[in-house]
C-alpha cells in the first residue's frame, strides 16, 4: 500500500514539475527580437521569407547626422516594424540598412489602420510615430487611436507612448 502511495506522490510531483517548466519556457511562437537586431539588409533585398509592405524615412536628410526609417514587413503571419539606420547607398543608389529595434505589431481588426507617416501629437507633425487607429474619420482625422509607439532616434528603440493627443491625417484621393 505504501509503495502505491509513494509512487502516486512521485508521479504528481513529476507532473507538477513538468507543468512549471512549461510555464517558464517561452513559447516557440513568440517572436524573438534578437534574431533581427543588428541584421543588415538592403539593395532591394530582404532576408528570406520576409515580404516588404511599406516604409518611411523619418529623419531629415538635410539636417540630421544619422538617417533613420521604419520598414513594415511580414513573415508568415507575423507583422512587424523594423527600426532602421541607413548605413550606405550602393553604386546603384540602393539604400542599405541595419535593424536597430523590432516592433511585433499586435493583431489588428479589419476596421483598423497602421500609420507611420502623417500623424500629429498635440497638433504638431511627429514623424517618429507608429500608430494603430480605427478607420473612422472625425474632423478630417483618424482620432480613435488604439496604440502608439515612438521610433526614438535618440535611443534607437520603439517606445510605447500614451494615445492622448494623437491623430493621423486623412490623405485623400484628390
Amino acid at each position: 500500500m505504501w509503495s502505491i502511495v509513494f509512487s502516486l506522490i512521485i508521479t504528481i510531483a513529476a507532473i507538477q514539475s513538468s507543468q512549471a517548466q512549461q510555464k517558464s519556457t517561452p513559447s516557440r511562437a513568440t517572436p524573438d527580437k534578437s534574431r533581427y537586431i543588428g541584421l543588415r539588409y538592403g539593395g532591394n533585398k530582404l532576408p528570406p521569407g520576409h515580404k516588404w509592405i511599406g516604409g518611411s524615412l523619418f529623419s531629415n536628410p538635410y539636417h540630421d547626422e544619422k538617417q533613420y526609417g521604419v520598414t513594415e514587413v511580414v513573415k508568415g503571419n507575423v507583422r512587424m516594424m523594423w527600426f532602421d539606420l541607413l548605413t550606405h547607398h550602393d553604386a546603384a543608389g540602393r539604400a542599405h540598412w541595419i535593424i536597430k529595434d523590432v516592433l511585433f505589431l499586435p493583431p489588428m481588426r479589419r476596421n483598423q489602420l497602421l500609420f507611420y507617416v502623417d500623424c500629429l501629437l498635440a497638433n504638431q507633425p511627429d514623424p517618429e510615430l507608429i500608430v494603430i487607429a480605427d478607420n473612422v474619420v472625425r474632423g478630417g482625422y483618424y482620432a480613435n487611436v488604439r496604440h502608439v509607439w515612438r521610433a526614438n532616434g535618440k535611443t534607437e528603440k520603439f517606445e510605447p507612448i500614451p494615445v492622448k493627443g494623437i491623430k493621423c491625417m486623412v490623405v485623400g484621393d484628390d
